[in-house]
């Protein structure tokens, strides 16, 4: 699979997550304290914005803003929709993935870049799941690319810049998902 698909899947499952979402949980403390429920989903939509920005060289949101859970309070379900659409627009540049960007980690190659935003929206969209107890399973075709995807993220070089945390514990008969969720730093037992 390629990287655009597997992060179209990745926001198609981020997005699925915000939609279900109903309004009184949008206050709820979520599985990535301290933010509510609200701040998680608005973290995950804007991650995609700004590392899509980075692709055309626009500042959709800041890196701040991201990275700071600023609440998105319109409409999410709707916002979870162009987010997603403005992402994939720009990962579908002509020369994306090969261009060289600016990130806030230095020059990096888009085929390199990529990765974050897809690895960022297979996270939390599996976080806003578990944070209203509906845990997901990624469909067992998807696990290979999800796979490779945690593999070039979930790195201790990665977790050392703090974007991801330390390897969770799994639970004996933990799933797949469960497994790939935890190389991530997320554990159903939080």
């Amino acid at each position: 699979m390629d990287q655009i698909a597997t992060l179209e899947f990745a926001q198609s499952a981020l997005r699925g997550q915000v939609t279900a979402l109903e309004e009184g949980q949008m206050r709820e403390i979520s599985n990535c304290e301290p933010w509510t429920i609200r701040q998680l989903a608005s973290h995950a939509l804007n991650n995609q914005l700004y590392w899509g920005g980075l692709v055309t060289g626009e500042i959709i949101v800041s890196f701040e803003e991201t990275m700071g859970a600023v609440p998105y309070e319109g409409d999410l379900a709707r916002f979870a929709l162009e987010a997603g659409e403005r992402s994939l627009s720009m990962w579908r540049t002509s020369g994306a993935l090969e261009a060289i960007l600016d990130t806030p980690f230095g020059k990096l190659p888009g085929a390199v870049v990529i990765n974050f935003p897809t690895i960022d929206a297979l996270c939390h969209a599996w976080d806003l799941a578990a944070s209203v107890g509906e845990p997901i399973e990624f469909p067992a075709e998807m696990l290979p690319a999800i796979s490779v995807v945690v593999e070039a993220t979930c790195t201790d070089a990665v977790r050392e810049l703090g974007l991801i945390k330390a390897v969770a514990p799994t639970r004996v008969g933990a799933t797949a998902t469960e497994k790939l969720m935890a190389v991530s730093g997320r554990s159903l037992d939080r």
